[in-house]
């Protein structure tokens, strides 16, 4: 009986309602656009670190990552080679990396030398995928492949000719002449700017490496694959050999920061967004009870009680949230429908998008986490709201009530 009476008092002033409902609609798909464009930003940030420095994982000798020299180097290999193939669900690429300067007959700038072997660094990140121009790299080749933005500071064009220099092991500097044989362009300029892919045995002979040895190993992780599970094996297969395995969180501490920075922001706009809906309906529901008081006394000296008043306007105020919620939500699941197809187009902030590691275009990603925390938010603020006026309503005197004029 009270469901049926609270359904029917929603639609007796049916445009206060809808305006209540649409003021819950426009709070739900505001909510569930940002946080559906925030995260697939936060998400191409994290793809970025993966995808352009170092995959899921990296194994390297111990103190590599906090002085990344060429004399900290795996000497080893088929010992690493072993460990990751008792492993599950990993990918994993030989790597040869310094820092060094390049030079074309116009210009010098400094760079990251970076040798892969080609068959597979394809399997553990997506430069191949980044080509603008020319080709990929092949092995024993002797070409390399510049960002776009650097081939543009160099002013250097595709089969045109570059000199490589970089500290050898015996401290000697090494340099070698290779061709270009391709542009790539990735989401971030800066790594555009600063990086050179070359063939791993040209890297190997520019540094002074031996056939088996390399600067670090990127590993990538299958779909499903536990980031720290497979990171405890790797250091469980590798214990004792001067080795040290490291996640993209501890590559990349600002990035993990920035996420936690990015999670409280969504507390506070969770609280800011649904507290507005809050107060619209505490002032909506005190108009309610205060045009029903003559009729909540004749509903109380007619039997019905305190508690069944306050449940009453609960069920009218869970009927207005549900359908605000489904109108709000059925629009915000359309916009990401829409958004997944064709992306957020905002290039007019390319230039400061590519700088944190993501595309111009953005694309949706829908973390249930945060919609759930926005969907409870919004429940327990409506239940907070009309607590008040639904106590108030209950608690009228019933003579009082009824001679309410």
């Amino acid at each position: 009986m009270l469901t049926k009476i609270a359904w029917r008092n929603v639609w007796r002033n049916r445009r206060r309602s809808w305006v209540l409902i649409t003021a819950v609609a426009v709070g739900v798909f505001s909510f569930i656009g940002m946080m559906a464009y925030a995260d697939g930003f936060v998400i191409q940030m994290v793809d970025a670190a993966i995808n352009l420095q170092g995959g899921h994982l990296q194994v390297a000798a111990e103190g590599y990552h906090a002085n990344p020299t060429v004399h900290a180097r795996v000497q080893d290999a088929a010992a690493v080679e072993t460990a990751l193939d008792g492993v599950a669900g990993v990918r994993a690429a030989p790597l040869v990396e310094t820092p060094g300067m390049i030079n074309s007959a116009e210009q010098a700038a400094g760079v990251r030398i970076l040798g892969v072997d080609p068959a597979r660094e394809a399997a553990v990140s997506t430069i191949d995928e980044m080509l603008v121009e020319g080709t990929y790299l092949e092995a024993g080749e002797p070409a390399v492949l510049l960002g776009a933005k650097l081939a543009e500071r160099l002013n250097v064009r595709l089969g045109e000719r570059i000199v490589l220099m970089a500290s050898d092991l015996e401290n000697e500097v090494g340099a070698g002449a290779y061709r270009v044989g391709g542009l790539f362009r990735t989401n971030s300029t800066e790594y555009d700017r600063t990086t050179v892919f070359l063939p791993l045995g040209a890297a190997r002979d520019l540094l002074g490496y031996g056939a088996g040895t390399v600067s670090a190993y990127t590993v990538r992780l299958d779909a499903g694959t536990d980031l720290d599970a497979a990171a405890a094996a790797l250091r469980a297969g590798l214990r004792g050999q001067g080795l040290e395995v490291v996640t993209w969180a501890e590559r990349v501490p600002m990035l993990v920061m920035m996420r936690e920075m990015y999670d409280v922001f969504v507390v506070v706009l969770v609280v800011i967004l649904f507290s507005a809906i809050a107060f619209t309906l505490v002032n909506s529901f005190l108009m309610v009870i205060f045009e029903r008081i003559k009729e909540i006394g004749i509903m109380t000296a007619n039997g019905v009680r305190p508690r069944q008043v306050r449940r009453m306007l609960f069920l009218e105020a869970a009927f207005i949230v549900a359908l605000g919620l489904a109108l709000g939500g059925g629009l915000g699941a359309a916009l990401i429908a829409y958004w997944g197809r064709v992306g957020l187009d905002l290039s007019a902030f390319a230039d400061g998008l590519n700088a944190f590691g993501a595309s111009a275009v953005v694309y949706p990603y829908v973390d249930w986490g945060h919609l759930a925390l926005g969907f409870a938010t919004i429940l327990v603020m409506v239940a907070l709201a009309v607590l008040y006026p639904a106590v108030r309503a209950s608690r009228f005197n019933v003579v009082e009530a009824i001679n309410h004029v």
